[in-house]
């Protein structure tokens, strides 16, 4: 797997090829393939790992009490971005090479794992006073989706920036205004 990460990382998805990978990995060709039947497959189980890493970090922001539930959603955000922006090359090849089941297919196996520890932050927001959403957990689900959108922006963005696309600081901005009136935060003073 880091093998083919820092090929991904170093050529680019589509210019790596499997033979590349085994190579690098010093395996021959033919094994690999039992394991790998295909590049994507080699992809999506290096997103997998990246993506319980994110997973961890929402969770953990989740569990912490010393931190108002604004603070948690935050943090929980912004560290899974700056860890999906030192990806960046991955996540591109995941939301823009990569055959478009793939997107669809991690986020159904991930979103299950990530939605009870947003969910819990809100319902946190929701009992400090700080966020005022009637169905947190649907409340969590829109944000993820909007988040989601956000991410496969930024990263097209970062790949191919269009002259008159929106700045990555701007997007970010944006979905903290959008994601802060979602959630009935009404003063920046709980931002």
């Amino acid at each position: 797997m880091d093998a083919a990460r820092a090929l991904f990382i170093e050529q680019g998805y589509e210019q790596t090829a499997m033979s590349d990978i085994a190579r690098r990995s010093g395996v021959a060709q033919g094994t690999f393939y039992i394991y790998f039947s295909a590049k994507q497959d080699v992809l999506a189980a290096i997103m997998r790992e990246l993506l319980e890493e994110l997973a961890g970090i929402i969770h953990g922001l989740a569990e912490r009490r010393d931190l108002p539930a604004i603070a948690a959603l935050r943090l929980a955000t912004g560290n899974c971005l700056d860890r999906m922006s030192q990806e960046s090359r991955l996540v591109e090849a995941v939301l823009l090479k990569a055959h478009y089941s793939l997107p669809a297919q991690l986020i159904e196996e991930y979103v299950p794992q990530l939605l009870p520890a947003i969910t819990a932050i809100i319902e946190r927001g929701v009992r400090e006073g700080s966020m005022r959403v009637t169905h947190p957990r649907i409340a969590a689900d829109f944000l993820w989706t909007v988040a989601y959108r956000f991410i496969e922006t930024a990263a097209q963005q970062q790949m191919a920036p269009a002259e008159d696309g929106p700045a990555v600081s701007d997007l970010h901005q944006a979905f903290w205004e959008f994601a802060l009136q979602a959630l009935g935060v009404s003063s920046l003073g709980h931002a």
